[in-house]
């Protein structure tokens, strides 16, 4: 039998392997951009944007430059309650716990250990009456230790994989919020404008009910206009008080379902109360130029997928690297005696180690279908990167082009609605002197309340069209530095 070892010598072995396996962890980062992989590049300028840099940029708070009172404070409401968020910081969460999972196989594996045994042997065919038993106890108290070495720096590919999407994620959730945050903008300009539209039903249901008075005094006189009666005109009188009624409640319906979608946003009942003081801002200043070299670093989904092709890329060099050999450490440190009250003593210690190498030989082709699975998982993530990078790019360029058309559009429409207003006004006046034709006055009238309407719309479209603009440059104006590069992590 040999000798009990003292503790006191295996006990470095355990404290260098941890320590060793801490230093590893540490050196464990988040993998380096991967951009170089795609073949998208920025513009040098946005084609369709204006050549004007403002002497003070707007605030990168781009919901505060609309200007529109408790707008704000809805949108942080939507952020804090929405439950699409909720269900993006639950993914996140889980994206962090994997990434904390696959880490843990850079550390060593230690596992404490108690076992208890009683054995019994009886002992036939002796010279003594009922033969001899003997009875024997066995009581063990261990620490083990098993611990893959990452030579190659699999494990590491790995955990910089799961980092990576660990980072996706998160900027997963900030794509979530911003288009959150965009889409709670544009329900309120959507209900600000649907309570205009029915402030202007009820003008229209007021005005043409004025109109069939008039139309109807003149036919009851028996007055009639240019030789013809006037019972035609009396019924298309007739016929638009009853259309701007049907507008009205069209668009009120239209006002209930935006107030309801608004609280529907914020996680809340839908009441349909939401959106009180909802009203239309004016369009804030012109949009600044200067911004596309650091819209790939602005929108939090292009760094999403930039961040996937580095994680594609570190699981192509795991699979790569599951292709060499692997090294195993095994250990174990413990005590063992007979008597339970002996498993403290160092007298009682036993201890082993033991170092084990495998090397991948045939296996059915598994490991090299795995290189070329991640490999094509490389090119699948750069490839979608390019068109999400492409659609950008479009997004901005529509924005830009789309507001100075919008412009012209909502200048037009105001025009048009004021000389609408002038002819209705004079129509009018000509046919309570009895001068004018009533055709002309209901005509005047329509084209005053649809050119009205149709410069509310507009004004709500440009409203959106800069909220698309700032979604698609990924915020506010405001220009910012570009993050550092990230550097070949070790």
């Amino acid at each position: 039998m040999f000798p009990p070892e003292p503790p006191a010598r295996t006990t470095p072995l355990l404290v260098a392997a941890v320590l060793a396996s801490l230093l590893v962890a540490c050196r464990t980062a988040s993998p380096p951009d991967a951009k170089h992989l795609a073949s998208v590049k920025a513009p040098a300028h946005w084609i369709a944007g204006p050549s004007w840099t403002p002497a003070h940029p707007p605030d990168r708070d781009w919901i505060g430059e609309f200007r529109a009172p408790g707008l704000s404070d809805f949108v942080e409401r939507v952020l804090a309650g929405n439950k699409d968020l909720k269900a993006a910081r639950a993914r996140l969460e889980i994206a962090e716990a994997t990434a904390r999972i696959i880490g843990a196989d850079l550390h060593p594996q230690i596992q404490g250990g108690f076992s208890a045994q009683r054995d019994q042997q009886n002992f036939i065919g002796l010279p003594l009456p009922g033969g001899v038993s003997s009875r024997s106890n066995r009581f063990a108290l261990s620490l083990n230790l098993s611990w893959e070495i990452d030579l190659w720096g699999r494990i590491r590919a790995a955990k910089r994989a799961a980092v990576a999407d660990f980072e996706a994620s998160g900027f997963d959730r900030a794509t979530a919020e911003l288009s959150l945050a965009g889409q709670a903008a544009k329900t309120w300009f959507a209900l600000a404008e649907s309570r205009d539209q029915v402030a202007l039903a009820r003008s229209a249901i007021a005005t043409f009910a004025e109109t069939e008075t008039a139309i109807r005094e003149r036919f009851e006189r028996g007055i009639d206009g240019n030789g013809q009666n006037m019972a035609a005109q009396l019924l298309l009188a007739r016929g638009d008080a009853a259309t701007a009624k049907e507008q009205l409640a069209a668009r009120q319906e239209i006002e209930g379902r935006a107030a309801r979608l608004l609280e529907v946003l914020a996680g809340d009942y839908p009441a349909g109360r939401a959106g009180a003081g909802a009203k239309l801002p004016d369009l804030p200043g012109k949009v600044p130029t200067g911004l596309p070299a650091t819209l790939l670093d602005r929108r939090p989904d292009l760094a999403a997928a930039e961040r996937r092709i580095a994680a594609a890329d570190q699981r192509l060099l795991e699979a790569k690297r599951s292709l060499l050999p692997a090294l195993s450490l095994t250990g174990s440190l413990g005590s063992a005696s007979e008597d339970i009250g002996d498993l403290l003593s160092g007298g009682f210690s036993i201890w082993s180690l033991a170092a084990n190498a495998t090397q991948p030989i045939f296996q059915g082709g598994r490991l090299l279908a795995n290189v070329d699975r991640r490999g094509s998982e490389t090119e699948l993530a750069a490839a979608e990167f390019e068109k999400a990078a492409l659609t950008a790019f479009a997004e901005v360029e529509n924005a830009l082009s789309a507001e100075r058309l919008l412009h012209q559009r909502v200048a037009a429409l105001a025009e048009a609605s004021r000389l609408a207003r002038e002819a209705y006004r004079r129509s009018l006046e000509e046919f309570e002197a009895g001068t004018g034709d009533p055709l002309t006055v209901l005509s005047a009238q329509q084209r005053l309340f649809a050119s009205r309407s149709q410069w509310l719309a507009a004004r709500r479209a440009l409203l959106d069209n800069r909220i698309d603009l700032h979604l698609a440059l990924g915020g506010g104006f405001r220009p910012i530095a570009a993050p550092a590069a990230k550097t070949e992590a070790r």
